[in-house]
């Protein structure tokens, strides 16, 4: 253990620790206490900046002996589907679906994009543009091989904006030299010739990828980054015992040295121009009034109507945190989970960090703007524990079992704005049974829905429609758990999670709070996982049809050599018809098989499952469903799904598996 801690003295003093202290308004230096960020505070130019920077490194060793002492822990929209705002219209009388997002108007990164008549997709390394419609005739229109690890996309009319994480930076500019190991890219293209994208412009952004939003042709991303303090402080001796070491409380602190920066390459027909610049301006930097987090996270805005423009950034001096965003404002949730952060809160309680949520709000807009923040207990579990209704924001929290060293303790937090502070007018407590934490939140309008879990599914429906007094009207229990909650027309909620060893569906009727019903339920099969359990993006729903396009990876013992090491898999999708007469059944399935099994060659492949699926229907052509891989996009007829209608390879790395394969005399 106190090897441990020495190291962790060390990371303190040369780490990101400055910024969990905080200047108070007069410019005294003290101590944080709890965390709690009343407001945020915005810098007056750069030379505050530097003050703040230099005040910090006073109380390195303060926070080195308080850290020693602490242990390490033992829109109105009723259930129609609109929230996730899942179908479009094409210019035709064709529809398709598109991401599946929490919030209408509010577009969410992913690696495939479809517009109903094109597809858009990030893989292998490659951007990649496909006509898919008619379906028959789905051809591939042009491949750009990207710098990195493209990961995620956006489409607006004729713009596409893709994002890669990016390490080697030989090729950029001499007088850039990125501090972190890792940059997040920014690659615009011209999509008017989709045969042949043109490349507008590159911006290269010192940090980690924390999440980004598109909303009326602006994107909105979230980068994560540290401000580095080595070049600043004279090196300390590998023997010195850091405990002893003299601050410099006087140091004068370039933010150009400690600051990340941005790198922007426009290229044009004269040809490119570079810009270095931070991350964000001085000015537009805001702490909390007490301090809170080891980072620098920043909220970076690029308006796609002017493509060529100068984006505009806003960053807060504390941790990373999960992203909500609707179509007016851009919320970051900061979980103090960070050892840095961990503040003991009183003797008694020593042994034991708080588990807090810091909320800071930003208005959305051609350039961000800070709103306001609160803290509430507890931690968030994914972007759908956040909604915000009629000026109202809800959050769902959990602490954990070794958090409050008893039993995990839900909530349900109801804020509104007063000035700059984000504060409580309603609570719900003690959501859930003994021993049961969150799985799955969903808001609809002034309705919620909290699945909590142990051994059995409670499903709690919550009547929010008054917030000062929100109150559980009804609950339910039925096996297993939900992990995602879909909202349909009539009142009724679609779900995803586990029972078993299975995947389930689950369809609710939740017309009566007071009384929601399991109208029906199945298991997709033992030994079956889906994505659509942990991502939302993997859940394909065709309003139109009344069916479901489920991604299902599935293993059965065989005991043959030819099977995967005595298995057979299933890497596929899994069609369901869903209604509140019928219940849910399923309707067939896609089979990737042929993209990963050679069995003319004998070579098998990694089973590659199915990520991302889409529907395009016609009214007279037919509905289509396309499912995508890492190694091929297929495209089927929804009255025939045994027969192809057609597909394509995509460019993947070959990886191939490890069991003995089936050979002749066998």
């Amino acid at each position: 253990m106190g090897k441990w801690r020495h190291c962790c003295r060390w990371l303190l003093l040369f780490g990101l620790s400055l910024l969990l202290t905080a200047c108070s308004n007069s410019g005294k230096t003290e101590l944080p206490d709890d965390g709690q960020p009343s407001r945020l505070v915005s810098f007056v130019d750069c030379e505050q900046l530097q003050s703040y920077f230099a005040q910090s490194a006073e109380l390195r060793s303060t926070l080195e002996a308080q850290f020693d002492s602490t242990p390490a822990p033992a829109a109105d929209i009723g259930l129609d589907g609109g929230a996730a705002a899942d179908v479009f219209q094409a210019e035709t009388a064709r529809e398709y679906t598109g991401t599946n997002v929490q919030e209408a108007g509010v577009d969410e990164a992913d690696f495939s994009k479809t517009d109903g008549d094109y597809l858009y997709l990030v893989t292998g390394g490659n951007f990649m543009i496909f006509d898919v419609w008619p379906a028959e005739e789905m051809v591939e229109l042009s491949r750009v091989e990207m710098e990195g690890n493209p990961f995620a996309l956006f489409v607006e009319q004729d713009k596409a904006l893709v994002l890669s994480h990016v390490w080697d930076y030989s090729a950029l500019e001499d007088q850039f030299a990125p501090q972190s190991w890792q940059m997040v890219k920014l690659s615009l293209f011209d999509l008017t010739d989709r045969s042949a994208p043109e490349l507008l412009r590159e911006i290269y952004l010192e940090g980690n990828y924390v999440d980004a939003r598109m909303v009326e042709g602006r994107l909105h991303l979230v980068v994560s980054s540290g401000v580095y303090t080595y070049g600043i402080f004279p090196p300390i001796p590998a023997s010195a015992d850091p405990l002893l070491v003299d601050t410099v409380a006087g140091a004068e602190i370039d933010p150009a040295l400690t600051f990340p920066r941005i790198i922007d390459k426009i290229y044009t027909a004269e040809g490119v121009a570079s810009t270095v610049d931070e991350i964000c301006s001085c000015e537009n930097v805001y702490r909390p009034e007490t301090g809170i987090g080891t980072g620098l996270l920043t909220l970076f805005t690029l308006d796609l109507a002017d493509p060529l423009g100068k984006p505009h950034s806003v960053s807060l001096l504390g941790d990373s945190g999960l992203i909500y965003a609707s179509p007016d404002s851009l919320i970051v949730a900061a979980q103090n989970n960070n050892i840095w952060a961990w503040q003991p809160v009183a003797e008694s309680t020593a042994s034991r960090p708080q588990a807090s949520t810091f909320l800071h709000k930003f208005t959305l807009g051609s350039a961000p703007d800070y709103s306001g923040s609160g803290k509430i207990k507890g931690w968030v579990l994914n972007q759908f524990s956040l909604s915000e209704h009629e000026g109202v924001l809800r959050v769902a929290t959990t602490e954990p079992t070794w958090v409050t060293g008893d039993q995990p303790e839900n909530r349900l937090f109801l804020l509104q704005q007063n000035n700059e502070s984000l504060e409580e007018i309603g609570r719900l407590e003690g959501l859930g049974k003994p021993g049961e934490s969150i799985f799955a939140v969903r808001f609809v309008a002034d309705k919620g829905f909290v699945v909590t879990f142990e051994r059995t599914d409670p499903l709690y429906a919550l009547d929010l429609s008054q917030p000062t007094t929100p109150r559980v009207a009804g609950e339910l229990e039925v096996p297993g758990f939900s992990t995602y909650l879909h909202p349909l027309a009539n009142d009724q909620l679609l779900a995803v999670g586990r029972e078993g060893n299975s995947t389930k569906l689950s369809l609710f009727d939740v017309a009566d709070l007071t009384a929601p019903v399991e109208l029906a339920s199945t298991l997709v099969g033992d030994d079956s996982y889906s994505e659509a359990e942990y991502d939302h993006h993997a859940f394909t729903w065709f309003a139109k049809e009344q069916v479901l396009a489920l991604p299902v990876t599935a293993w059965s013992w065989s005991g043959g050599l030819a099977d995967y090491g005595g298995y057979e898999v299933f890497a596929g999708l899994h069609l369901y018809d869903v209604s509140a007469e019928a219940g849910i059944s399923l309707r067939g399935k896609i089979d990737h098989e042929k993209f990963y099994r050679d069995e003319l060659n004998k070579l098998w492949y990694a089973p590659e499952p199915v990520r991302r699926s889409f529907f395009i229907g016609d009214e007279g052509q037919g509905d289509y469903l396309y499912s995508i891989s890492r190694r091929g996009l297929m495209a089927n007829d929804l009255l025939d799904l045994v027969q192809e209608v057609s597909s394509a390879d995509l460019p993947s790395e070959d990886i191939y598996w490890i069991y003995p394969l089936e050979v002749d005399g066998i």
